[in-house]
């Protein structure tokens, strides 16, 4: 196996854990962040399976896009500060996948390095958004 397969299988492990750990521990903004960072996931890797890759790309923003649109429902609904950052990490890489698309330039290891650091700082903060919450939590007990 090589360096780039263990990155990837050790990523995804750290993407399953994050969202089993928000799941489990979250209250409700937590676990909806989850359900809809985990849809966007498994459909996108459906997608990458079932759609030709000349339309990969639009297929891909528009999966993006409609997880961007669930997040920020959340953010205005909720308004804590970790879904802020989700949201911006979101519309980060939702502006690159879109730059690329838009100029016809073919995913290379910039559009990968800055897919997988949009990715960890989504990660990052829905786990502040569970360990606040239960932080809330054992406050009021």
């Amino acid at each position: 196996m090589s360096r780039v397969e263990l990155f990837y299988l050790a990523y995804a492990g750290v993407t399953a854990a994050v969202i089993a750990i928000a799941l489990v521990f979250g209250r409700a903004p937590e676990r909806l962040s989850a359900t809809i960072f985990a849809a966007a996931t498994i459909i996108s890797q459906v997608a990458s399976r079932l759609i030709p890759y000349n339309q990969l790309g639009s297929a891909l923003l528009l999966i993006d896009g409609i997880m961007s649109f669930g997040l920020l429902y959340l953010a205005l609904r909720y308004g804590y500060l970790w879904l802020a950052l989700l949201m911006l990490a979101t519309a980060g890489y939702f502006s690159v996948h879109a730059f690329y698309l838009a100029m016809a330039i073919p995913p290379d290891r910039i559009f990968v390095i800055a897919s997988n650091f949009v990715t960890g700082i989504a990660l990052l903060s829905l786990t502040i958004g569970v360990w606040t919450s239960r932080h809330r939590k054992d406050e009021w007990r």
